[in-house]
């Protein structure tokens, strides 16, 4: 039987239940830091945020070893590592932090450490928007982009779809008579701007709701590949798709292998699964209800339900296959 390959998202939540203090991610507001700027002065400051960050790649190395000690193969990072540090009007960057020589240090120990035992991956937050009409908006998502491979970098992960950075398009046509090339030509364009290491990394998400059905997605992805030579893969989202599929004859699993097919070959797809809550379809439940996942598609799935461990913890139960591999 085919091994499945189940992926932890940011946080571990059986961790936080031996410390939630330890093993909790540390954020810093605006607001905060420049309150301590203002009393304190900016050099405390940015010494405070700078111990945060650090914390919070301790963090993250506690939850890499603890997929490995628990069979899970995959880890989406949390984007929250390193509050404020893309914040433009602040003049922050990794390389000015006191500790910087430390953090760099954790980022390559968490290369290390998952090195052949779990593969990473990220998912930055959804104001990022390539295709944005906004041209602010454009300069601080590829500013946000390129520092989500730079970090990248720093563990050491390969440049390529191993090591997945995914987002949404996040736009939508406008106007009469534009469709999906509309937004390709800007996601296209502006992408171009962006570092090397952004660009072999990147992958986009079928959406919930709106233009970007996995469909369109797909005319999206098949557009890039003939007018830009770019072929950015398709992550498959099954929740997505249940809540945005306009064809009711449309089978799922038929969607994410169309989606599958995207991909380099010799590359593991990392497609993600949910289910939503009853009186709330589209808000992710805390279980997932049956152990049905189509663990055969040979990826990796990303749980996004809100146990996160727990969950795959309960899953493996429920399933009982070997999901060590």
């Amino acid at each position: 039987m085919e091994k499945m390959k189940l992926g932890l998202t940011c946080i571990s939540e059986q961790l936080k239940d031996l410390d939630k203090k330890k093993y909790s991610f540390r954020t810093m507001t605006r607001k905060r830091f420049l309150d301590l700027c203002e009393t304190e002065g900016k050099s405390q400051a940015i010494s405070q945020l700078s111990e945060r960050i650090l914390h919070n790649l301790n963090v993250t190395k506690s939850i890499i070893a603890h997929c490995i000690d628990t069979g899970i193969a995959h880890y989406r990072m949390s984007s929250a590592l390193f509050p404020l540090i893309t914040d433009e009007t602040l003049d922050l960057s990794i390389d000015t932090l006191p500790n910087v020589e430390n953090i760099k240090h954790a980022l390559k120990q968490i290369g290390a450490l998952a090195a052949g035992k779990v593969s990473i991956g990220s998912h930055p937050d959804q104001f990022n928007v390539l295709a944005s009409d906004n041209t602010d908006a454009v300069r601080r998502t590829i500013n946000e982009l390129n520092f989500h491979a730079k970090v990248f970098d720093l563990i050491g992960l390969p440049q390529d779809y191993t090591a997945p950075i995914n987002i949404h398009i996040n736009a939508s046509p406008k106007g009469t008579g534009c469709g999906i090339s509309e937004v390709a030509n800007k996601f296209a364009l502006n992408l171009k701007k962006c570092d090397t290491g952004l660009i072999k990394r990147l992958t986009v998400e079928n959406e919930d709701k709106g233009t970007f059905s996995v469909s369109n997605i797909l005319l999206f992805h098949n557009y890039l590949k003939q007018h830009y030579n770019l072929h950015i893969p398709v992550c498959w989202d099954n929740l997505h798709d249940k809540c945005n599929n306009g064809n009711p004859d449309n089978n799922l699993l038929a969607n994410a292998k169309l989606c599958k097919a995207t991909w380099p070959v010799g590359v593991t797809p990392v497609f993600h699964w949910s289910e939503g809550k009853p009186e709330k379809p589209r808000a992710h439940a805390d279980y997932v209800a049956d152990g049905n996942l189509p663990f055969y598609l040979g990826v990796k799935w990303e749980i996004e339900t809100k146990a996160k461990d727990k969950a795959i913890a309960r899953l493996k139960k429920q399933i009982k296959i070997d999901t060590n591999k």
